[in-house]
């Protein structure tokens, strides 16, 4: 006979493979460019300053901040295919769940309830779960929400705050907030709960550490001025990387988590729990979020964590139950979904220029002005782009490339003064009906998703 808490393991274990197993489809055009970058990481044993992808700013400074995990994913990939990058970012999902499981627990919650809560985290996951460094985030950050339930801080968890800081800031620049939310939680807890110097100290002393530790990567102190310039403060991302828009509230995945998380906060407050730290960081995520839908995950990760603390029954048999349902379903959304067979696949049927790339790579045809989606797996494929997800390599490219469609001049004569031979786009899309009358460019190639354009001589 399974146990409560072998039961309890097992419904996380099943809704962490149900969002696996809905998510393996997704072809996420920043996934492609990682893994070049890993393999160069790998072939050189060395981390990329400058732009080596563009041929529209090749050179530039670069800030790559999420090599360890591109050089895991290279390895990973190298090795295993798609199925062990999916093995990782499960892992990584799986792993978020049973840390906010084991805090609650360590809190006294209950078995059960923590369990529920735990499960519901990856669940709140879906649509943010993909192979890339994130993934890695949405564990460490778990790391802190486990440490901060516990609340027992001295010695030794100043030491692995320090180590857990290490890794993620060699993992993605979301590092920096780390220490900071260890320092916004001594002060929450000195000035709200009005707690003791000597019960805060060490605490501190973990954010300190922290903040030393994050310091530690290849970038030194500009990844903390890369975090703040690119993420927190910057509004440009915003206007035109879906992504970093902010959030949308139509029928689709990302509305369902906004209502579970508001219905969850409501009832916090309900409870009397809006002066928890916990209910503070849930809510100031989603206030991030509603800026910026790139906050989303570390919100619902937060939401599913105060779920647990509030006021209300589960019984052992619930659990089993929901644990059972969760398993069966695993293999009928596998059923449905199927698996890729590699990521060539997941491209094809992405709707990435797989056949036109061909195309071009096999006509010479060089300078490609690339949709931005496309510039990732552009760059897995070898051919240098005009622009992609490396947002912060192109400044005043990615904000010519947004008003592409607002200038005085027509559309095909401002690609042409860029410098592009050729263009590679999508059906029936904006540049696609401006180009098809301009006297700059001729038509070489289209198929049922993309169509290029060469320049005229």
């Amino acid at each position: 006979m399974l146990t409560g808490k072998k039961w309890g393991i097992l419904y996380i274990l099943g809704c962490s493979l149900i969002v696996m197993a809905g998510s393996l489809w997704m072809a996420d055009p920043d996934v492609f460019w990682h893994l070049k970058v890993g393999e160069w990481i790998v072939s050189h044993l060395a981390v990329p300053r400058t732009d080596v992808y563009s041929w529209s700013v090749f050179g530039q400074p670069w800030t790559a901040h999420q090599w360890l995990w591109e050089a895991l994913m290279y390895v990973i990939h190298r090795r295993t295919g798609i199925l062990g990058l999916w093995l990782l970012a499960f892992l990584m999902v799986l792993m978020a769940g049973v840390l906010i499981r084991s805090g609650l627990k360590a809190r006294g919650v209950s078995e059960q309830i923590a369990s529920a809560a735990g499960a519901l985290a990856p669940l709140l996951l879906m649509g943010w779960l993909k192979p890339w460094p994130q993934a890695g985030v949405y564990a460490l950050f778990s790391v802190y929400l486990f440490f901060s339930l516990r609340n027992k801080w001295g010695w030794r968890e100043t030491l692995f705050a320090a180590g857990l800081a290490l890794l993620w800031g060699n993992i993605h620049s979301t590092a920096v907030m780390f220490p900071l939310l260890l320092l916004a939680e001594t002060a929450w807890k000195f000035l709200i709960n009005r707690e003791k110097w000597e019960t805060i100290r060490w605490r501190l002393a973990a954010a300190v550490s922290a903040g030393v530790a994050t310091l530690l990567n290849p970038h030194g102190l500009n990844l903390c001025a890369y975090a703040v310039g690119e993420g927190l403060l910057s509004s440009r991302y915003r206007e035109s990387i879906y992504s970093w828009m902010p959030y949308v509230f139509g029928f689709n995945i990302l509305a369902l988590m906004f209502f579970i998380s508001i219905v969850i906060l409501f009832v916090a407050v309900r409870q009397g729990r809006e002066k928890d730290l916990e209910f503070a960081r849930a809510a100031g995520f989603w206030a991030l979020a509603l800026m910026s839908r790139i906050y989303s995950p570390y919100a619902v990760l937060s939401t599913a964590v105060l779920m647990g603390l509030l006021n209300f029954k589960l019984g052992a048999g619930s659990i089993k139950r929901l644990a059972i349902i969760s398993l069966i379903a695993v293999p009928v959304v596998l059923g449905v979904k199927g698996f890729p067979s590699n990521l060539e696949a997941v491209a094809k049927k992405g709707g990435y220029p797989v056949e036109a790339l061909d195309f071009i790579s096999t006509q010479g045809y060089e300078k490609v002005f690339n949709d931005h989606g496309w510039g990732g797996y552009l760059i897995w494929k070898g051919v240098p782009v005009y622009i992609d997800g490396r947002n912060d390599v192109y400044n005043d490219i990615l904000d010519g490339f947004a008003n592409l469609g607002q200038t005085e001049k027509p559309i095909g004569e401002v690609i042409a003064e860029t410098g592009a031979e050729t263009i590679l786009t999508g059906v029936n899309q904006m540049k696609d009906l401006a180009l098809r009358e301009s006297r700059f460019w001729q038509e070489a190639y289209r198929d049922e998703s993309s169509v290029v354009y060469i320049r005229n001589r």
